[in-house]
């Protein structure tokens, strides 16, 4: 382990800025990771079971905390897996594990309370009453819309992944009530798929 790595406890900037906007700036905090005080605690308090790690004789495991601070700050900027290292002072092969892991434990914490897609006749109407109300748009009941996400070619993929622009992408489509909640969200078909394929 490089010896300013072994500092993390004391020098990142989870241990030293978070705390002190968490104190002293509860605005620039909201900025740093998108939430503020109050929703990172309630967060940070449902995934916890999900990502902590114990300590081995080794070496003190990185904290639920830092895990989930490096994963909302990369979602905010998508900053370097360096950079970040260097912030938290984590190594970088490790931040490449945290973050998915982290993402997966958001995911399956908030998915039942924030992405729900509506189940009977009523609930559909009232979508459909937002969006008229709202909007002027009668008789919609979701904007629907998708993102290309560029990635390295997966091995032994051949053209699969490969965009019509010429890039190797994932495709994230999404469906959002007349308030931009989302409903639905799909991720993961393969770049070579159009719009409406997906």
């Amino acid at each position: 382990m490089r010896s300013w790595l072994a500092r993390r406890e004391k020098e990142s900037v989870y241990h030293r800025l978070l705390k002190e906007l968490s104190l002293e700036d509860h605005e620039t905090m909201r900025n740093w990771i998108r939430l503020d005080k109050d929703q990172y605690h309630k967060l940070l308090q449902l995934v916890t079971p999900l990502i902590a790690k114990k300590d081995t004789r080794m070496r003190k495991a990185v904290t639920a905390g830092e895990r989930l601070t490096l994963t909302l700050r990369y979602l905010a900027t998508g900053e370097s897996h360096a950079s970040l290292g260097c912030q938290f002072r984590i190594s970088h092969n490790l931040i490449s594990s945290i973050i998915p892991s982290v993402c997966r434990a958001i995911y399956q914490v908030l998915k039942p309370q924030f992405l729900r897609f509506p189940t009977n006749q009523s609930e559909w109407q009232k979508v459909a009453n937002n969006y008229f109300t709202q909007w002027n748009f009668p008789m919609c009941i979701g904007a629907l819309d998708g993102k290309r996400g560029l990635i390295s070619k997966p091995p032994r993929s051949g053209s699969e992944y490969y965009d019509y622009k010429g890039h190797f992408t994932l495709i994230m489509m999404a469906v959002v009530d007349a308030n931009c909640n989302f409903m639905y969200v799909d991720v993961g078909a393969s770049g070579r798929a159009s719009d409406a394929g997906v």
